[in-house]
């Protein structure tokens, strides 16, 4: 009587070397969608758009002071919404990267 798993068959087979442009699971559309993401912006083709994604918060940090307000605390206020965004953005990248592992 042999019982398989394929959850443990999966996992033993280490072979090879993973493609970039796995097939989706399935199993979570939200997680498909976001690895499909992560796989379109690691390609070569997009490092200056990664570069510009990266850039952006200080542009609109550098606008608001000079065309909004110059209130240290409004700058601050805003500064800190700023770095939240951008925190959000780093720990997705992080998850994807965690979902890209085996």
């Amino acid at each position: 009587m042999d019982i398989h798993n394929d959850d443990e068959l999966e996992s033993q087979n280490l072979k090879g070397k993973k493609s970039d442009d796995r097939k989706p699971s399935g199993d979570d559309p939200i997680s498909d969608w976001m690895l499909s993401i992560y796989y379109l912006f690691r390609k070569d083709s997009m490092k200056g758009v990664l570069f510009g994604i990266c850039a952006i918060p200080f542009v609109l940090i550098f606008l608001f002071w000079l065309l909004i307000s110059d209130s240290t605390s409004n700058i601050i206020a805003f500064t800190s919404l700023m770095i939240s965004i951008i925190f959000i953005g780093i720990s997705m990248w992080m998850l994807c990267w965690i979902l890209d592992k085996d």
